[in-house]
C-alpha cells in the first residue's frame, strides 16, 4: 500500500522552484518531548487515509489549536492531498497558529520536498526508512539538518531501524501499522523500541489508556491521529490522553 502511493505521488509531484534559504530556526521535538508536562503526546491533524474519510473538514488551525490546549507536546499536519485530503498551506496555517513544534507528514522522496517543509513553517519532516537507501536517507537527512531540522524517521522493520541508524537518525517513529496488509501490531513498539537507539515514537493504532500506557513502556512519545480526529471534543480527548 504505501509503495503504491509513494509511487503515485512521484508521478505527481511538481518540483519545487523556490530558492529557499534559512531564515528561521525550527523549534525541537526532541525538546518538546522531554518537557511535556504530561504524557508526551503528538497529536495529528487529518481529515482521511487511505481506509476512507476520518473527519469532516474545518479549519485545519483551529484544530490544531484545540490540540494544543489540550496538551499535546507537538502537532503533525497530513500535506499529502490524494489519499490524505492535506495540504502544504494546512501546514502554514497550523504553524502559525500554534507555539508547539509541528511536523510535516507526507511521502517525502526529493530534497525539494524538503525546501517545501522548511518553506511552509515545519519544524520536523517524516521521512520513511524503508523508500531510500542508507545514502539517500543520509542525504534527506543532512539537507533538513541544514535548516535546523532534525527530522523523524519511520521505520517499520529491523532493516529499517540498521538503514535509519546507518543514515544518523536520531529520532525514530515505529509505526505500529504493516506497511502492505495495514493490521496493527502495538507489539512492533515493543520490538523494535528494545533495539533502537535513539529518541522513539510510537504512532498508529493507538487509540485506548492501556494502550498508551503500554507503548510508552517503551517509546519516549506518541503520536496519536485517527482517534483524536474522530472525536467530537478534541480538546478534551488529547487531555485524557496527556493526563493519563
Amino acid at each position: 500500500m504505501f509503495d503504491r502511493i509513494l509511487e503515485d505521488c512521484r508521478l505527481r509531484y511538481k518540483p519545487f522552484l523556490k530558492v529557499v534559504e534559512k531564515e528561521r530556526e525550527p523549534l525541537s521535538f526532541a525538546e518538546a518531548i522531554k518537557k511535556a508536562t504530561g504524557k508526551p503526546v503528538i497529536s495529528e491533524v487529518k481529515f482521511s487515509s487511505p481506509g476512507g474519510r476520518v473527519r469532516e473538514f474545518e479549519a485545519p488551525e483551529k484544530i490544531a489549536l484545540e490540540m494544543e490546549k489540550g496538551g499535546a507536546c507537538g502537532i503533525s499536519v497530513l500535506t499529502e492531498e490524494k489519499y490524505f485530503n492535506g495540504s502544504l498551506d494546512y501546514l502554514r496555517d497550523v504553524k502559525e497558529a500554534v507555539s508547539v513544534p509541528v511536523l510535516r507528514k507526507d511521502f517525502i522522496f526529493d530534497s525539494g520536498q524538503v525546501d517545501e517543509a522548511y518553506y511552509y513553517g515545519a519544524d520536523s519532516l517524516l521521512l520513511i526508512s524503508s523508500f531510500f537507501s542508507s545514502e539517500k536517507l543520509e542525504l534527506l537527512i543532512k539537507k533538513s539538518r541544514s535548516f535546523g531540522i532534525e527530522p523523524l524517521v519511520e521505520i517499520h522493520s529491523f532493516d529499517d531501524i540498521e538503514r535509519a541508524h546507518n543514515a544518523g537518525a536520531e529520532i525514530y517513529v515505529i509505526n505500529n501499522r504493516d506497511k502492505d496488509t495495514l493490521e496493527i501490531n502495538l507489539e512492533r513498539s515493543r520490538e523494535f523500541g528494545r533495539v533502537i537507539k535513539g529518541a522513539k515514537i510510537s504512532a498508529s493504532g493507538i487509540s485506548t489508556i492501556d494502550e498508551l500506557n503500554y507503548v510508552l513502556k517503551y517509546c519516549d512519545a506518541v503520536l496519536i491521529g485517527t482517534s483524536i480526529m474522530k472525536s467530537r471534543d478534541v480538546k478534551n480527548t488529547v487531555e485524557v490522553f496527556v493526563n493519563a
